[in-house]
């Protein structure tokens, strides 16, 4: 019987599942509910003194959970257990080790959170958004669109298992790009255009860094802007940002992966000893990453400090050449988070947009017209005569309904027969259909008859 839970209340084990299988959200099993590689597997090691046992899929199999196709995966990895659990010459312990694992699996592989529909709606909901945003800032927005032409790594160090995280979207559970991190690397692209620039440039281009970014003095005496404290020497130091940037959502599919770092000198890392580089040991390090190919909004907003345009047109320029040229998040010099413009998306976007906000537009009057129109109806139906509404009502029916209604008119309301006889008499079809039954129906004639005779109603045609 496999003992590995994650660590949790019993009360909340009994909710989720053992292993957490049971919960609907990427984001909330990477920040509550990891696998600790130190875990206890498997019972009876735990009650042989073996109070640990090192579990090498432990951190692997967390991020498998929350990656595309995890079901799929993760049942591959359990067949691949007792596969092994089943082999010759298996010790004891190791093959009641793998066949624990393969439960594991097992119960990991029935994640709840694999829906299209919810990447979808998280798409949407971005593409209103960028509707929205740009209708109530206008001139004061700007959205560039970026797709990634490598894996993206962003957020490694916010986790339970060390520099192997994600940004993930509390509600749908999907990636996202923290506003801080497109600031950052828009700063560090303006920063390494500012060095650059000639001592001529220098001090208008460090004017518009301060104002898009905002300052504070330790930039100025110990920060990266040290260099420049002579062009700030009679100016304030510290000021607030005149750009604010937004966190950047997917407008396609963005699909988590598990991908691999190989640590091939552990000891040498942890000594700095030459001599232990000769042992050569790799250790590969799974980590999540969003696959190339997303598509994600990156929205900047002139937030009222300083209302100059160019200011925007400036910080837009700085962000796509840190997108384009820099890349963003972390293993950038290995290929991972740059990204390539797709101004054509963002054309395509505003005419969807455009599109959907034409269509609501004519929904709404629809429905408008819809509303006068059941209001005049029911100020129309309130001056009628209540003899002039069953009139109506007795329209509506088919022809086996009318005849029907007919042979039962003996046990209508009075209304109801006077406007029945009413439409016999005035009604050009209704008339045709009583001179029918006089000659083939004499039972429903009689009826009738009898009813208006009663009635002191005049005679019938």
């Amino acid at each position: 019987m496999s003992a590995a839970t994650i660590p949790m209340s019993g009360d909340v084990a009994a909710l989720i599942g053992k292993s957490a299988e049971h919960v609907e959200n990427r984001s909330l099993l990477l920040d509550k509910f990891v696998f600790h590689k130190l875990w206890p597997v498997v019972e009876e090691q735990t009650r042989r003194g073996r109070d640990f046992v090192k579990w090498d899929e432990a951190s692997r199999w967390s991020f498998i959970r929350i990656a595309d196709g995890a079901s799929q995966i993760l049942s591959r990895e359990a067949a691949e257990k007792r596969r092994r659990a089943g082999g010759n010459n298996v010790e004891p312990e190791n093959r009641e080790r793998f066949s624990a694992e393969a439960k594991i699996a097992e119960s990991l592989a029935n994640v709840k959170w694999d829906s299209k529909e919810i990447q979808s709606l998280r798409a949407r909901h971005t593409r209103h958004f960028l509707g929205l945003f740009r209708k109530a800032y206008s001139e004061r927005a700007a959205v560039t669109i970026g797709e990634l032409e490598g894996r993206l790594a962003i957020n490694l160090a916010d986790s339970l298992i060390q520099n192997a995280g994600i940004s993930l979207d509390r509600i749908f559970g999907l990636p996202f790009i923290p506003g801080s991190a497109v600031k950052g690397a828009c700063r560090h692209a303006a920063l390494a255009e500012l060095k650059e620039a000639s001592p001529e440039d220098a001090p208008s281009l460090l004017a518009t860094f301060c104002a898009i970014f905002g300052t504070s003095d330790v930039d100025f005496k110990t920060g990266d802007l040290k260099e420049f404290r002579h062009h700030q020497a009679e100016k304030d130091t510290d000021c607030k940002g005149a750009v604010s940037f937004l966190p950047a959502y997917p407008i396609n599919e963005a699909r988590i992966v598990v991908d691999l770092t190989n640590v091939h000198y552990p000891d040498y890392y942890r000594s700095g000893r030459e001599e232990d580089m000769s042992k050569e040991k790799p250790r590969p390090n799974p980590f999540p990453a969003v696959e190339a190919g997303a598509q994600f909004a990156f929205c900047l907003v002139l937030n009222g400090m300083d209302m100059r345009a160019e200011l925007l047109t400036t910080a837009r320029r700085w962000l796509e050449t840190a997108l384009t040229e820099r890349g963003l998040g972390a293993k950038t010099a290995a290929g991972y988070g740059w990204f390539c413009l797709k101004p054509d998306v963002l054309l395509s976007l505003e005419s969807e947009e455009a599109k959907e906000q034409e269509a609501a537009a004519a929904k709404a009057r629809a429905a408008k017209e819809a509303e006068e129109s059941n209001k005049a109806e029911d100020a129309r139906r309130a001056a009628l005569t209540p003899e002039a509404l069953a009139s109506e009502g007795l329209l509506g029916l088919t022809d086996d309904q009318f005849a029907a209604f007919a042979k039962d008119i003996g046990n209508k309301s009075e209304i109801e027969k006077r406007a029945f006889i009413g439409l016999l008499c005035a009604n050009k079809e209704k008339r045709e259909r009583w001179k029918t039954w006089k000659k083939k129906k004499p039972e429903i004639a009689q009826v009738v008859e009898s009813v208006r005779a009663n009635l002191n109603l005049p005679p019938l045609p």
